[in-house]
């Protein structure tokens, strides 16, 4: 959990960050935009990216949606925050940093110097 009080897992707080847009995202959309974002090697299958948005539904993070794409009409599930989840998303990002900010200071890169990243999202606040 990502903290006291709130019910979600850490890749469910991935998700609930890249849903917050207006538009509605496949979960395969979802992964990548972590992929591309994160510059992560691993994402989660298709099969745990799937659990985790049943997961998040349930809990009312999200809501399910579905969209025609392609010549046959093909409906492809997409998702979007709920008021909840849009409630709580403020909340995560902030513990997410708070966490970020932490390893910043007590875990110095490789190199001995701190992260760049973490300065720009000092700055960014």
């Amino acid at each position: 959990m990502i903290g006291k009080g709130l019910n979600a897992t850490p890749m469910e707080a991935f998700f609930l960050m890249v849903l917050n847009d207006p538009v509605s995202l496949s979960g395969s959309e979802i992964v990548q935009n972590i992929r591309d974002n994160l510059g992560l090697d691993w994402t989660p299958s298709p099969g745990a990216t799937y659990k985790i948005l049943q997961s998040m539904e349930k809990k009312g993070f999200i809501q399910e949606t579905t969209k025609k794409e392609g010549r046959e009409d093909q409906r492809i599930r997409t998702y979007n925050l709920t008021a909840k989840g849009k409630e709580i998303l403020p909340i995560i990002t902030s513990r997410i940093l708070k966490i970020a900010l932490f390893a910043d200071s007590c875990c110095p890169n490789l190199s001995g110097e701190k992260s760049d990243s973490i300065r720009i999202i000092r700055i960014d606040q």
